[in-house]
């Protein structure tokens, strides 16, 4: 089968590979849409210890095209989404829906296991979920990026009160808006450099969205709502953005980190102590998190298809990873496959 693969730091390739097969407990899904994630980008730019030729991929979806023995509840043809792991299934944490704490965790798309850039993968089913027929496959593989932003917001003391600055409007921004809104916010601000992404935040919702190097946006929610920011969601993770967040958040507000810094970093800790804030750092999401986004994106609670801004082959990943590597307008890149 046709699949991208990682071939060395800054380098993705397109290559026949395998064909999965299930084994008890499994599932291959033929792949319908997977989406280009910010942690792919920064495993290619960074190596992260990535085998060459591994096939990434990590948010999708697809139907299930082949059943291994002792799986119960699925038929060949049904479209689901998967947590992007198999885990064992048996311990505390795989008990509490917590899979991506299973010490015998293997991962899909970041080296463990092959991943979603082909046309088949091999799947835990004890990780599918199934799509209702009004959710398209495109929005099935905005499932895995959606929960990640329900996480991060599930980890605040969001409340209907709140002001909140959501800084950057890639994927993870722009799924943290949605939800700060869909759980009732008061105020969103999204602060954002790039003009495009700047303008598709204000199209999904968000209450103003401000350029960064012209105006502060703990200011815009103080002028919206008298107050400094009481949450701000740190989703751009780069060098400086964290100390950037602690700045803006209002004295004992709170810092939610979902932005993933590869880097050393350097905050004023005596800041946080005269501040006296709280730091929360956000890791994925649950099985439940999971589901409670496909029911959103099901009744209509959420309406994440602008967050799509571009689709294309397979073929065409490697050059859409070189592209990515600059900041642009796009947001959520999807890679389909024919059906």
């Amino acid at each position: 089968m046709k699949a991208a693969i990682y071939k060395r730091q800054n380098e993705m390739a397109i290559a026949d590979v395998p064909m999965p097969k299930a084994g008890a407990g499994e599932v291959v899904l033929k792949v319908h849409a997977c989406g280009i994630c910010g942690s792919d980008l920064h495993a290619v730019q960074y190596g992260m210890g990535l085998p060459p030729d591994s096939v990434m991929g990590h948010e999708f979806c697809g139907e299930i095209h082949e059943i291994g023995a002792k799986v119960k509840g699925y038929s060949i043809g049904e479209r689901v989404t998967s947590l992007p792991y198999i885990a064992c299934g048996e311990c505390e944490h795989c008990q509490r829906g917590e899979g991506m704490r299973c010490a015998r965790i293997r991962g899909l798309g970041l080296g463990q296991m092959p991943g979603a850039y082909a046309e088949y993968v091999l799947c835990g089913a004890a990780s599918l979920l199934k799509l209702p027929d009004n959710v398209s496959s495109q929005e099935g593989a905005l499932v895995e990026p959606l929960s990640v932003g329900l996480h991060g917001v599930n980890r605040s003391r969001l409340t209907s009160e709140s002001g909140c600055v959501v800084m950057g409007a890639g994927p993870i921004g722009l799924a943290t808006m949605l939800w700060c809104k869909a759980k009732g916010a008061k105020t969103v601000v999204v602060s954002e450099l790039a003009p495009g992404r700047f303008d598709l935040a204000k199209k999904l919702g968000a209450d103003a969205a401000v350029n960064p190097q012209q105006v502060n946006p703990a200011d815009k929610v103080k002028d919206l709502t008298g107050k400094e920011p009481d949450i701000v969601f740190e989703c751009i993770g780069v060098k400086s953005t964290l100390q950037s967040a602690i700045g803006m958040v209002s004295p004992r507000g709170q810092v939610v980190v979902l932005g993933v810094c590869m880097e050393p970093d350097t905050i004023i800790p005596l800041t946080c102590v005269l501040k006296e804030i709280s730091l929360e750092f956000a890791l994925a999401y649950n099985h439940s998190e999971f589901q409670e986004t496909i029911d959103a994106l099901s009744s209509g609670r959420i309406n994440a298809k602008p967050m799509i801004t571009d689709v294309v082959t397979v073929d065409r990943v490697p050059e859409m990873f070189e592209a990515l590597r600059k900041p642009s307008a796009q947001a959520k890149v999807l890679v389909e496959f024919p059906r």
